[in-house]
Protein backbone atom coordinates (compact mmCIF):
# COMPACT_ATOMS: atom_id res chain seq x y z
CA UNK A 1 0.00 0.00 0.00
CA UNK A 2 1.67 3.37 -1.18
CA UNK A 3 1.31 6.47 0.89
CA UNK A 4 0.19 9.93 0.00
CA UNK A 5 1.37 12.90 0.67
CA UNK A 6 -1.41 14.64 -0.04
CA UNK A 7 -3.16 12.44 1.91
CA UNK A 8 -0.78 13.00 4.81
CA UNK A 9 -1.11 16.53 4.54
CA UNK A 10 -5.06 16.20 4.52
CA UNK A 11 -4.32 13.77 7.73
CA UNK A 12 -2.20 16.49 9.57
CA UNK A 13 -4.67 18.87 9.00
CA UNK A 14 -7.45 16.87 10.24
CA UNK A 15 -5.82 16.15 13.32
CA UNK A 16 -5.43 19.91 13.90
CA UNK A 17 -9.05 20.63 12.91
CA UNK A 18 -9.76 17.84 14.97
CA UNK A 19 -7.82 19.20 17.99
CA UNK A 20 -9.49 22.51 17.85
CA UNK A 21 -13.23 20.62 17.45
CA UNK A 22 -12.13 18.27 20.97
CA UNK A 23 -10.98 21.71 22.63
CA UNK A 24 -14.94 23.23 21.93
CA UNK A 25 -16.60 20.19 22.39
CA UNK A 26 -14.65 19.07 25.97
CA UNK A 27 -15.41 23.03 26.96
CA UNK A 28 -19.21 22.69 26.41
CA UNK A 29 -19.22 19.38 27.71
CA UNK A 30 -17.87 20.66 30.83
CA UNK A 31 -20.49 23.65 30.83
CA UNK A 32 -23.45 21.13 30.58
CA UNK A 33 -22.28 18.76 33.61
CA UNK A 34 -22.08 21.70 35.64
CA UNK A 35 -24.98 23.10 34.94
CA UNK A 36 -26.75 19.36 35.50
CA UNK A 37 -24.75 19.26 38.74
CA UNK A 38 -26.38 22.33 39.64
CA UNK A 39 -30.35 21.46 39.20
CA UNK A 40 -29.36 17.74 40.90
CA UNK A 41 -27.80 15.43 38.01
CA UNK A 42 -28.75 13.83 34.59
CA UNK A 43 -27.69 12.28 32.17
CA UNK A 44 -23.82 14.41 31.03
CA UNK A 45 -23.07 13.62 34.80
CA UNK A 46 -23.87 9.91 34.97
CA UNK A 47 -22.35 8.99 31.68
CA UNK A 48 -19.18 11.94 31.80
CA UNK A 49 -16.21 9.58 31.84
CA UNK A 50 -17.85 7.90 28.74
CA UNK A 51 -18.59 11.19 27.19
CA UNK A 52 -15.13 12.64 27.51
CA UNK A 53 -13.90 9.75 26.07
CA UNK A 54 -15.88 9.86 23.02
CA UNK A 55 -15.45 13.83 22.54
CA UNK A 56 -11.74 12.85 22.42
CA UNK A 57 -11.59 9.86 20.21
CA UNK A 58 -14.26 10.63 17.74
CA UNK A 59 -12.63 14.14 16.47
CA UNK A 60 -9.14 13.60 17.26
CA UNK A 61 -8.94 10.23 15.53
CA UNK A 62 -11.67 10.25 12.77
CA UNK A 63 -10.65 13.91 11.52
CA UNK A 64 -7.33 12.64 10.70
CA UNK A 65 -9.09 9.86 8.63
CA UNK A 66 -11.33 11.64 6.98
CA UNK A 67 -8.39 14.68 5.82
CA UNK A 68 -6.46 11.10 4.72
CA UNK A 69 -8.95 9.69 2.62
CA UNK A 70 -10.45 13.46 1.24
CA UNK A 71 -7.09 14.34 0.07
CA UNK A 72 -5.89 10.50 -1.34
CA UNK A 73 -9.54 11.02 -3.27
CA UNK A 74 -8.93 14.51 -4.75
CA UNK A 75 -5.43 14.38 -5.42
CA UNK A 76 -5.13 10.70 -6.70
Amino acid sequence: MEVSIAGLIGGAIGLYIGWIDYGILNGLLAAMVEKQKRKGGGFAVRFEPVLRKLVFILPVFGFPVIGYLAAWQLVG
